[in-house]
């Protein structure tokens, strides 16, 4: 059966397996087709050994790594390990493949690691040789990958800046210009921007790199030559940029960066910022965006004049976007952001902020969401346990839907969410006490909207600060069993005894659910509803 595949077929199905390693190494023992075919995959990120739980295990597998590298060197490099009296590896037999090749990827942290555990086995006399010995198959390495691969992902954090392989990147490069040849195929970097070499890192790679699709800067420092590696690309598409240090940078309007990324704003599809203030009407520049995330945007300074333009940004593509844990949040601002939206979101996440201008309006975000955003997939909003129809108008336009979150707006301190199935009930204070209950006026409460009008989706529901009577949690869990349909249920408020043993009661039926890999394995049954 395998021989008759063409190899083109054998690559797309092996494709869909890329990130499963377990089963792309039994592939590799079928026949020699299938090993021609997997190898490549397998060794174009050589340095996933590195996520073994098993530490013993994991450096082992790195010290075997380095041996199949060092007994891919030219006999040059080899004399010159030997005669620094390092003891190289003897393999049964030749190499079959230059696996060195196949590399795509180079992540310089685990590359370090792992010459640090094979040169640890290596009978050692003084850390003054230890660090002679390093430096050196350091650079014999770098060389050979240098030469022979084509780098499709560069990563580097602030863990290596106290190890010399940047060093020796930047000088083999400048001093052998060709050899940058092996990133001009680079298409994402990911990396800390406070390494004290990293500059010059960054100016080592315009001249090569001019096809970035992906930027992620996980510490944030500004500098002209982040900057004009930004500017030089022809089409980058995602930039992701966390700054960890807010008191710092006050303002991103000024700085160099932010400007590089002002000049690709037409070409990027996802921007995710993190801890950063700029003028918000600089979003609409962003026509193409897919994707926008902004963490603690804003600052102490910030005021309701500077979002205001947030109501009128047109982003026609927008398909996800999170505003979470900003300084400021108007939620009249965000209902008329979504107006704008050209009915193409499939996830909205306004995280939880002490900064909420205006919680009387939580019916009119969830009423703009449900009109504007009919192909919703995941939701999470702040709510009043008075905005029963307006999240009964949502579920009915939103047939889509598969998570929902919901948090009380008016408890001061919404209770974060665990990876448990059930968390302790938060603490209030008296004058929030009285919030919590369930208004007389409210025929339905939330809980009983889920139940009684039903979307078809829905597998996973979490409401925060908002308690219900436990008849009501029974008829919801005992119609979701009828319909066998599981869900991962969460409730924040008002946990007791009785209730904790109704729940535990339909997680052993098998109607709760705790992991959400349980929904890619299983798709539900939509045809059994209401």
């Amino acid at each position: 059966m395998s021989s008759i595949l063409p190899e083109d077929c054998l690559f797309n199905i092996f494709e869909c397996l890329r990130n499963d390693f377990r089963s792309l190494n039994s592939c590799v023992r079928v026949n020699r087709i299938w090993n021609a075919c997997v190898i490549p995959m397998l060794w174009s990120n050589p340095w996933v050994i590195e996520e073994i739980n098993n530490k013993v295990k994991s450096q082992k597998g790195q010290v075997k790594l380095i041996d199949v590298f060092i007994s891919a060197l030219p006999q040059q490099s080899r004399s010159l390990l030997q005669q620094s009296e390092l003891v190289l590896p003897t393999l049964s037999q030749p190499l079959i493949y230059n696996y060195v090749s196949f590399m795509r990827i180079l992540n310089i942290s685990y590359f370090e690691d792992s010459i640090w555990n094979w040169v640890t086995n290596q009978k050692i006399k003084s850390l003054k040789e230890f660090m002679q010995k390093v430096e050196l198959v350091t650079l014999h390495l770098l060389q050979l990958i240098l030469k022979d691969s084509k780098i499709r992902k560069f990563i580097t954090y602030y863990v290596s800046c106290n190890k010399t392989t940047l060093l020796h990147l930047v000088n083999i490069i400048t001093k052998t210009p060709e050899i940058g040849s092996c990133f001009s195929h680079l298409q994402e970097i990911e990396c800390d921007s406070t390494i004290p070499i990293i500059s010059e890192v960054f100016e080592m790679l315009i001249p090569h790199c001019k096809e970035f699709k992906r930027i992620v800067i996980k510490k944030y420092k500004d500098s002209k030559e982040l900057a004009n590696l930004i500017t030089a690309q022809s089409n980058l598409q995602d930039v992701i940029i966390y700054h960890d240090n807010y008191n710092f940078l006050m303002e991103l309007e000024n700085q160099k960066v932010f400007e590089a990324i002002r000049v690709q704003s037409k070409s990027l599809v996802r921007l995710e910022l993190c801890s950063f203030d700029f003028p918000i009407h600089v979003l609409g520049e962003f026509e193409n965006l897919e994707e926008l995330k902004l963490f603690r945007y804003g600052s102490v300074l910030t005021t309701q004049d500077n979002l205001i333009s947030l109501s009128k940004i047109s982003l026609k593509r927008l398909k996800k976007v999170s505003f979470y844990n900003w300084f400021l949040v108007h939620l009249g601002f965000f209902a008329s952001f979504f107006e704008h939206t050209n009915e193409e979101l499939r996830e909205i996440i306004i995280g939880p902020s002490y900064s909420i201008v205006d919680r009387q309006n939580t019916g009119k975000l969830i009423s703009s969401i449900g009109i504007h955003c009919p192909k919703l997939v995941t939701l999470e909003v702040p709510a009043s346990p008075e905005d029963g129809q307006q999240v009964k108008n949502l579920l009915e336009s939103c047939d889509k839907i598969e998570k929902i979150v919901i948090y009380n707006i008016k408890l001061n301190s919404p209770p974060a969410r665990t990876g448990n199935l059930f968390v302790q009930e938060p603490e209030i204070n008296s004058s929030q006490e009285n919030f919590t209950k369930e208004p007389e006026q409210v025929k339905e409460n939330l809980l009983q909207i889920f139940t009684n009008h039903f979307s078809p989706n829905l597998n996973s529901l979490s409401i925060s600060g908002i308690g219900f009577p436990i008849k009501d949690i029974e008829t919801f869990l005992e119609y979701r069993s009828s319909i066998s349909r599981p869900i991962l249920f969460y409730l924040t408020f008002g946990i007791d005894k009785k209730i904790t043993n109704l729940l535990n009661k339909y997680k052993k039926k098998g109607i709760l659910i705790e992991d959400e890999k349980y929904f890619s394995k299983k798709k539900p049954n939509t045809n059994k509803i209401r």
